[in-house]
């Protein structure tokens, strides 16, 4: 069962299960937990201070709100009673602007248990194990409406009917981040996920590890700070060749259009 709520605190959480991209109804639950001398409000607020830094602040402001939600987490059990229970259905949960947003789970699992999850948090980052051919399903779930990251991982490839299938569900439009590295996906997957029309967010694809040559922009790296050094940034030929084919794809380009390369918390 749920986490038992008065009527007004449970509708404050629906608001953020409803709109879990906003901000606003998360601090209108903060402010709830504030009022009633719950902890968890400052949590929130934390988290939502260190993501509001990540996007327009400074790393210092970052890491002392970062501080600051960890300390308290760890005040309050590791904040065991703020996960609604989602840690028992998944391997790992992790915690973004004050809910559980990303959560580790056998792809079976979250086909068995999809609607518990979404009615105990706003997830919108999944982290799929052993996907294999339950790829085909799982690009039917309405629910991926919501994600704005997707990363396959395990010992089940998902190959290119997976990678097929993803590429042509109706339910990504707001994908930002695909992980799809190591998932034996031949060139006929790669092709099937540039000519996609349904990905129209997605700004950032890790496929290395597969069946051709990385197409995404390459670069340098400093030697002083370990940080791209873009000045050298190039295409590399599989890339041009599936940019003269299919257009601009942001994805290719991500090392260049993207604030923190690989994507942090601040895309989200």
């Amino acid at each position: 069962m749920l986490i038992a709520m008065s009527v007004s605190r449970a509708a404050l959480f629906q608001a953020v299960l409803d709109r879990p991209g906003e901000d606003a109804p998360r601090f209108a639950y903060a402010a709830y937990c504030d009022a009633h001398g719950d902890p968890y409000g400052a949590f929130i607020r934390a988290q939502l201070a260190r993501t509001e830094a990540l996007r327009h602040g400074s790393e210092e402001d970052a890491s002392r709100a970062w501080r600051e939600s960890q300390n308290l987490r760890a005040q309050h059990q590791n904040g065991a009673a703020w996960t609604n229970g989602v840690e028992k259905l998944v391997t790992e949960v992790r915690f973004l602007r004050g809910f559980v947003d990303k959560v580790l789970i056998g792809a079976q699992q979250y086909l068995d248990h999809a609607d518990e999850l979404f009615r105990r948090a706003p997830i919108r980052q999944l982290v799929l194990n052993d996907v294999g051919e339950l790829a085909i399903p799982l690009a039917r779930d309405p629910r991926l409406a919501q994600m704005c990251a997707l990363i396959f991982d395990g010992k089940l490839p998902i190959g290119d009917a997976g990678l097929e299938a993803i590429a042509t569900s109706p339910y990504l439009r707001d994908l930002r981040v695909l992980e799809v590295s190591q998932q034996n996906i031949g060139v006929a997957g790669l092709e099937a996920l540039c000519a996609s029309k349904q990905l129209p967010s997605l700004v950032y694809v890790n496929i290395t590890g597969n069946r051709f040559e990385n197409p995404v922009e390459g670069y340098g790296t400093d030697w002083v700070t370990g940080r791209p050094d873009l000045n050298g940034a190039y295409l590399p030929p599989l890339g041009k060749q599936l940019e003269a084919k299919y257009g601009k794809l942001a994805w290719l380009y991500a090392p260049s259009l993207l604030r923190d390369f690989p994507p942090s918390d601040a895309e989200f």
